[in-house]
């Protein structure tokens, strides 16, 4: 009994290490997923593209911060993958869908009005 509870703890613990990044690019005004999003990591050359459902797998890097999602007639976005807190780095969870944001969406982020003066 003691054994198979063993196995199942190092089956747990060893799933919840992986060693990738995974998830789902979606259009955020249409929620449809986007196909050929480049998936990279910042100053890096290689990338990975979404597939027709959206969904993209990258390897996970130790030493690089943000991950970037790129497609032609959408804004590029940028996601930290690290943050640092009291001199530990700890690494950031995020969900299973990012979306993006047409460059023509009415989506926009808000901008400030500036009073006038007289």
């Amino acid at each position: 009994m003691r054994k198979l509870f063993l196995i199942i703890l190092l089956i747990v613990i060893t799933q919840s290490c992986s060693t990738k990044y995974h998830g789902y690019v979606y259009d955020f005004d249409k929620e449809t997923p986007l196909n050929k999003v480049k998936v990279y990591y910042k100053d890096s050359t290689d990338f990975v593209l979404s597939n027709k459902e959206g969904y993209f797998e990258v390897k996970k890097s130790t030493t690089i911060k943000y991950l970037l999602f790129e497609k032609e007639d959408y804004r590029r976005f940028s996601l930290s993958t690290f943050d640092r807190q009291n001199e530990f780095i700890k690494e950031q969870p995020f969900g299973d869908t990012i979306y993006l944001i047409s460059k023509n969406s009415k989506h926009r982020r808000p901008q400030i009005a500036l009073p006038i003066r007289n």
